[in-house]
């Protein structure tokens, strides 16, 4: 489970270069060669099957996955619920083939849920989630194409 330290305004308006470095770590650690990029984690990302991931295809996968991790159906991800969504999201890639190896947040970073809850009231909204859900696809498209492929998500 996360640890939900709340530290004043700081913690709460985090800076953008914070975000992305924490999308393009967990991508980082999730895709170590082309190989499996465009087998597993691609794949997985290709709503409709063309062998093209667009940003929005990026977004909605990772969107489809809110309901399923709202276990008391509130429309919030509160810290457990967010910690085991995050936990299966990592198992269903190893199933893939990623590896992951997970990495403690450099002083002054925030964790993956305190990133996720913008407003810091301790629980994610939908809303909020799907914010994050658009970075961490941004984030993924490093050549600006408007596409994933394995070259973004490999170097």
């Amino acid at each position: 489970m996360f640890k939900i330290a709340r530290h004043g305004a700081a913690t709460i308006a985090a800076p953008v270069l914070v975000s992305f470095l924490v999308c393009l770590s967990l991508a980082s650690a999730l895709i170590p060669t082309p190989a499996l990029a465009q087998n597993g984690f691609l794949q997985s990302l290709d709503f409709d099957g063309d062998g093209i991931v667009t940003i929005e295809e990026a977004m909605a996968s990772r969107n489809s996955q809110f309901p399923g991790g709202d276990l008391d159906g509130d429309e919030y991800l509160n810290a457990t619920e967010f910690d085991a969504l995050l936990q299966a999201t990592r198992a269903r890639f190893t199933d893939l083939g990623q590896k992951y190896q997970p990495h403690q947040a450099s002083p002054g970073r925030i964790d993956a849920f305190t990133f996720s809850d913008s407003d810091a009231d301790g629980v994610i909204s939908r809303q909020e989630y799907f914010r994050s859900s658009a970075r961490f696809a941004r984030s993924l498209d490093r050549d600006g194409d408007g596409t994933i492929s394995p070259g973004d998500v490999t170097h």
